[in-house]
């Protein structure tokens, strides 16, 4: 049995750890296999899945009555049906009386067959899609293990998720080989299904990268991809396609938290759980330096409520530079994730997020249509009639 965090938190788990069907060149996990013994099969056993179930759910405070199961990896699927049939069954036999419990699943879907996609469905996965836009855009950057490109496995997996009506949503990595790619890619997602769709821009950290090439944006490339998108998305998709980044940025204008941790004034409430037990602060933040214990050793409620924890979480807000404070869009990004603070500042401080100018790009460009958006709502309008409440002049 657990203690109570001091307050609600989230954990990401990796059911096989590093272990990936597939090898994309940008993957800041892949290297995490490092710290293990080299062929070690990187599977949680059941005793310790039941262990982390039965942890999460009683770390919980009182007053939280949903907890999300999040599965990760590399790839969980790797893990096999029959694991997480077993999870189920535990999620429902700790869940507190009228809790929701609810699973989602980060897959890059090349392993999805019949059995995986009914089972989805009948226990209400959602499944996060990782693709990266068209055929050749995907193959440059998701090969599988042995150089193919993986996209057509991905394909047949998707199928199935919409043959069996599994809610689904996509992840698309934007990095220097596809970030003039905005439009098309953004179009081919749609064309895919895809209603709610997130771009994850690649910023390589040297304890990650798997080879010599940087596969990081630069800022004018995200800032111009983020516009590409937007423009493309308000012509006729708002209120129909959510992408995640414009979403929150609306949000935050109407006064509401963020929604994405890493524009979030404060981090710590999304911590990781590796595949032996060991957590650490942050799935970014999966380093020796980072680790915050075992839960075979202190339980979850009490590595949540850690002052190590705490501290990880306060810093983030506690390093901000004198430039982001007084930026007038600090209140939409935050300094975005420390990991990323890699920049200078224009009086030549320390700790300026990389991607900080292409940011300013996008809000300085999207902020009146954002802004007409919420006017729209205000006044009892969907946000897709906001071209009536567009200023000019």
């Amino acid at each position: 049995m657990s203690s109570q965090a001091a307050y609600p938190f989230h954990l990401l788990v990796k059911p096989v750890g590093s272990k990936c069907n597939l090898d994309c060149h940008y993957c800041y996990y892949l290297r995490k296999e490092e710290r293990y013994q080299p062929n070690a099969t990187m599977q949680m056993s059941e005793e310790m899945l039941e262990s982390y179930i039965s942890q999460y759910i009683a770390a919980q405070p009182l007053h939280i009555n949903s907890v999300d199961f999040s599965w990760q990896g590399g790839e969980p699927a790797l893990r096999g049906l029959a694991f997480f049939e077993k999870a189920v069954a535990l999620q429902k036999h700790y869940a507190r009386p009228g809790m929701q419990i609810t699973n989602t699943f980060q897959s890059n879907g090349t392993l999805i067959n019949e059995r995986w996609a009914k089972f989805f469905k009948q226990n209400n996965f959602l499944i996060g899609l990782s693709i990266d836009g068209d055929e050749l855009n995907h193959g440059n950057g998701r090969p599988d293990l042995k150089g193919n490109n993986s996209y057509p496995n991905v394909m047949r997996g998707l199928e199935l998720l919409k043959k069996h009506n599994v809610t689904f949503n996509t992840l698309t990595v934007v990095h220097c080989d596809n970030a003039h790619l905005g439009k098309q890619t953004y179009q081919k997602l749609k064309s895919l299904g895809s209603t709610v769709i997130q771009f994850q821009p690649c910023v390589e950290h040297e304890l990650d990268r798997r080879s010599s090439k940087d596969w990081s944006l630069t800022p004018q490339q995200w800032g111009q991809f983020l516009c590409d998108v937007f423009d493309e998305w308000k012509k006729e998709d708002v209120g129909k396609v959510f992408v995640q980044f414009f979403e929150n940025t609306l949000g935050i204008l109407a006064g509401q938290p963020s929604q994405m941790c890493f524009h979030s004034e404060a981090c710590g409430q999304q911590m990781m759980l590796e595949h032996d037990g060991s957590v650490y602060s942050c799935d970014h933040y999966s380093y020796d330096d980072y680790k915050v214990g075992d839960i075979d050793i202190v339980d979850l409620g009490q590595l949540a409520s850690s002052e190590n924890q705490s501290q990880f979480g306060l810093s983030k807000w506690n390093s901000l530079t004198k430039q982001c404070r007084e930026c007038d869009f600090r209140p939409f990004c935050n300094g975005g994730c420390p990991k990323e603070r890699t920049a200078i500042t224009a009086d030549l401080e320390p700790g300026l997020h990389h991607l900080c100018r292409g940011y300013k790009q996008f809000f300085i460009h999207a902020m009146p249509y954002i802004g007409a958006m919420l006017e729209a709502i205000k006044q009892g309008h969907p946000a897709s009639v906001y071209p009536i409440y567009l200023k000019h002049g």
